[in-house]
Formats: C-alpha cells, sequence, structure tokens
C-alpha cells in the first residue's frame, strides 16, 4: 500500500540517494540496461480484450443504462482514482531524485476535474439495474483471479448494502479530495493516494477476486 508517513517518506528519499549515488559509482556491465521502479497504483478491475456489442437496458422506471459497471470502472473511476494518486510522487532514478507534485493553476484544476468525475462515477455504479458488463462480457473470465461479471453481478445482488458502502467509502474520498485541492494541501493529496489505494483494494477483494482474501487471513 503507498500509504506513508510524510517524514518516512523524505526518510527513505535519503537513504535510497545515498544508495543511488554508490550506485552510479560503480562500473556497469557492457549491454546492461537501467530499468525504472515499478509504480504501484490503486488496484482495478481486469480490462477488456476487446470492444463489447453494447446493448443499452431500459429500466422500469424508464432510465437507460448505456454503459455498464465495468464500462464506468475503466472509463471513470480508474482514470480519474489515478490522477489523484500519480498527483504526488518520489521518483528516484539514474539522473537523481525528483519530486512530482501540482504546480500550476491548471494542474490543480485538473485534480479537482478528476474527484469531482470520481465522486458522480461512485453514485453511476450504486444504481440499481445497471449490468455489471455488456451481454458479450457477462460469462468470460478475463486473465487473472478475478471471477467472471455474470458471477460478480449475483454477489452485487446478493450484498447490495456492502457494495454501496464501499462505494461510498470511494465517493467520502473524492469529496475529500476535492477540499484538499482546494487549500492546495500536497501533503493530504499524498496521504489520499493511500487511501484510495485501499478503498480499492477492499472492494476488488470482496467482489472481484475473493479467493485471494481468503489467502490473505
Amino acid at each position: 500500500m503507498r500509504k506513508a508517513v510524510w517524514l518516512s517518506v523524505v526518510t527513505l528519499v535519503a537513504i535510497l540517494a545515498v544508495e543511488l549515488t554508490a550506485q552510479q559509482r560503480a562500473p556497469a556491465k557492457p549491454g546492461a540496461a537501467t530499468a525504472a521502479p515499478a509504480k504501484a497504483g490503486p488496484a482495478k478491475p481486469p480490462t477488456k480484450a476487446k470492444l463489447p456489442h453494447v446493448v443499452p437496458v431500459t429500466s422500469p422506471s424508464g432510465v437507460r443504462f448505456v454503459a455498464s459497471v465495468r464500462d464506468i470502472m475503466e472509463s471513470l473511476v480508474e482514470p480519474n482514482a489515478d490522477k489523484l494518486f500519480d498527483s504526488v510522487a518520489i521518483d528516484v532514478n539514474a539522473t537523481g531524485i525528483h519530486e512530482m507534485k501540482p504546480e500550476t493553476d491548471e494542474q490543480w484544476e485538473e485534480l479537482e476535474h478528476a474527484a469531482f468525475a470520481l465522486a458522480e462515477a461512485v453514485n453511476l455504479i450504486k444504481m440499481v439495474g445497471r449490468p455489471m458488463a455488456q451481454p458479450g462480457e457477462m460469462n468470460t473470465d478475463p486473465d487473472g483471479p478475478e471471477l467472471a461479471p455474470v458471477v460478480i453481478a449475483a454477489k452485487v445482488s446478493r450484498s447490495r448494502a456492502t457494495w454501496n458502502k464501499h462505494a461510498t467509502r470511494l465517493q467520502d474520498l473524492a469529496i475529500k479530495a476535492l477540499t484538499v485541492v482546494e487549500k492546495r494541501d500536497t501533503k493530504g493529496l499524498f496521504d489520499i493516494g493511500g487511501d484510495l489505494d485501499t478503498a480499492c483494494e477492499n472492494c476488488h477483494l470482496e467482489y472481484w477476486y475473493p479467493d485471494d482474501k481468503k489467502n490473505r487471513k
């Protein structure tokens, strides 16, 4: 998980800087390549292998669902959560130590838009009657340990209160992010990134890959 005490990050950067300097002084092996460290992020549901055949579903109340829950997760939840998560970071690579954070009015405004979009996307995935996936995807089992969408849909139907609880937690963090962005609080934004990671992972362990949840007990 990404969440950490702010002072601990500063200490870690200092240690990594010493190690990086020592590594740069050592002769590199011919043909060796330096790879950037992998960056973690909010856990995500599987990506679709191909475009689905979109079939809008109309509810008894007349609401027309064009996007499935999976569509909303991939087009609204995931990219906007990533924008908030990635907005503050410390990168240590061959060129040194680099701190990334929003600085311009445009960058802060983009984060505000991401928080708004994430908060409202939660309302969309909470709507009863919205299909979990497009018809052609419901019985597929994408790569990885996650359940097929048809199985996830059944689990959500049986535990709607739990589903809404996880969704509300995500929305609460998006609303908190709006306050942090308004104050231009870089440290607060960093902390929200870790909380977003945890919120997404908890929901996915409940509905997407529950076997992983059992193995962690």
